[in-house]
Protein backbone atom coordinates (compact mmCIF):
# COMPACT_ATOMS: atom_id res chain seq x y z
CA UNK A 1 0.00 0.00 0.00
CA UNK A 2 2.94 2.41 0.79
CA UNK A 3 4.41 2.13 -2.76
CA UNK A 4 0.91 2.55 -4.07
CA UNK A 5 -0.11 5.45 -2.54
CA UNK A 6 3.79 7.14 -3.08
CA UNK A 7 3.05 5.91 -6.88
CA UNK A 8 -0.58 7.63 -7.05
CA UNK A 9 1.14 11.03 -5.15
CA UNK A 10 3.53 10.88 -8.15
CA UNK A 11 6.92 9.81 -5.99
CA UNK A 12 9.42 7.40 -7.54
CA UNK A 13 10.40 4.26 -5.82
CA UNK A 14 13.96 5.96 -4.72
CA UNK A 15 11.94 8.77 -2.78
CA UNK A 16 10.21 5.83 -1.30
CA UNK A 17 12.78 3.76 -0.78
CA UNK A 18 16.04 5.78 -0.70
CA UNK A 19 18.97 3.96 -1.10
CA UNK A 20 18.52 1.04 1.21
CA UNK A 21 16.86 -1.57 -0.62
CA UNK A 22 18.12 -4.28 1.74
CA UNK A 23 16.85 -2.25 4.81
CA UNK A 24 13.58 -2.71 2.78
CA UNK A 25 13.82 -5.99 2.26
CA UNK A 26 14.81 -6.50 5.96
CA UNK A 27 12.08 -4.76 6.89
CA UNK A 28 9.13 -6.42 4.83
CA UNK A 29 10.44 -10.04 6.05
CA UNK A 30 10.53 -8.97 9.64
CA UNK A 31 14.67 -9.21 9.62
CA UNK A 32 17.27 -6.79 11.67
CA UNK A 33 17.02 -3.03 11.35
CA UNK A 34 12.99 -3.72 10.68
CA UNK A 35 11.66 -1.25 12.95
CA UNK A 36 13.75 1.53 11.76
CA UNK A 37 12.14 1.43 8.79
CA UNK A 38 9.23 0.48 9.38
CA UNK A 39 9.21 3.68 11.54
CA UNK A 40 9.92 5.36 8.07
CA UNK A 41 7.39 4.33 6.12
CA UNK A 42 5.16 4.86 9.07
CA UNK A 43 5.91 8.47 8.82
CA UNK A 44 5.93 8.30 5.36
CA UNK A 45 2.34 7.46 5.08
CA UNK A 46 1.16 9.47 7.55
CA UNK A 47 2.46 12.44 5.94
CA UNK A 48 0.73 11.05 2.56
CA UNK A 49 -2.74 10.47 4.50
CA UNK A 50 -2.21 13.82 5.91
CA UNK A 51 -1.50 15.35 2.85
CA UNK A 52 -4.83 13.69 1.04
CA UNK A 53 -7.11 15.08 3.83
CA UNK A 54 -5.70 18.65 3.47
CA UNK A 55 -7.30 18.63 0.30
CA UNK A 56 -10.54 17.29 1.04
CA UNK A 57 -11.15 19.97 3.24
Amino acid sequence: MLLEESAADGQGIDEVLGDDIEGFCAALAGGEGARNHRDRWREQLNRNVARKLGRLT
